[in-house]
């Protein structure tokens, strides 16, 4: 089976996986976060937070948020797994570079984590904020060369924040960098959904994009 859900925070939004715990699932199950998983937060607390979320019982799979520690990210082994470029953080815990497209029970997923704090200004540099969060032309240029070679056409998408068009109309939000940069996967791509975070709602906002949070989504019943 799997399963995607919104941002999780380290062990801030945690609680809510706790209900695949119940499911007694094993690591050929997968649960997608759309970004901001924030497990390799700090050095500190990496083992304890590598504790929790193996005590779900699947694999865990994610898209970089804003709010991850990306020179802790950086230093892990980078692996090929489920055909796409990740950096393994444990046994069963990935984190997928922007603009791979990972297969999953037959199933293709274009990744491309990224996005933009809107309060960084009160942040410090390495420390709570990290400059590597925003995404890049290289990052596009990646997901490009990637979907070249499946024919533009992908089953889902996950990001952690969303284009530019969508954030506008959908949450009244301003545009950035980063939802700019996100806006060729409407004109580019051919797929069946989109999900996405950090925007801290749980919402659909078109029979082809869901905005989660606290939703966790079951791909195999709810889609």
């Amino acid at each position: 089976m799997i399963f995607i859900t919104g941002d999780t925070h380290g062990d801030v939004d945690y609680k809510k996986l706790l209900a695949l715990k119940e499911k007694n699932l094993s690591y050929d199950d997968y649960l997608i976060i759309c970004g901001d998983a924030a497990i390799c937060w700090s050095c500190c607390n990496l083992k304890e937070f590598l504790a929790l979320y193996n005590n779900i019982g699947c694999t865990i799979l994610f898209v970089d948020g804003n709010h991850e520690n990306f020179d802790i990210l950086e230093e892990m082994p980078l692996v090929e797994y489920k055909s796409a470029m990740m950096h393994q953080i444990d046994t069963h815990i990935f984190h997928i570079l922007r603009g791979e497209i990972m297969t999953l029970e037959g199933k293709t997923f274009l990744c491309i984590g990224g996005a933009c704090s809107i309060d960084k200004m009160y942040r410090k540099p390495h420390l709570s904020w990290w400059p590597q969060e925003e995404i890049s032309h290289h990052d596009v240029d990646n997901a490009v060369a990637n979907l070249e070679k499946v024919n533009n056409k992908v089953d889902y998408v996950i990001t952690h924040c969303c284009d530019t068009s969508t954030v506008m109309k959908a949450f009244g939000f301003r545009r950035d960098i980063c939802t700019d940069q996100l806006m060729f996967i409407d004109k580019l791509v051919d797929y069946k959904h989109w999900f996405f975070g950090h925007y801290h709602f749980d919402r659909k906002i078109s029979e082809k994009k869901t905005c989660l949070y606290q939703e966790i989504i079951n791909l195999n019943n709810d889609i």
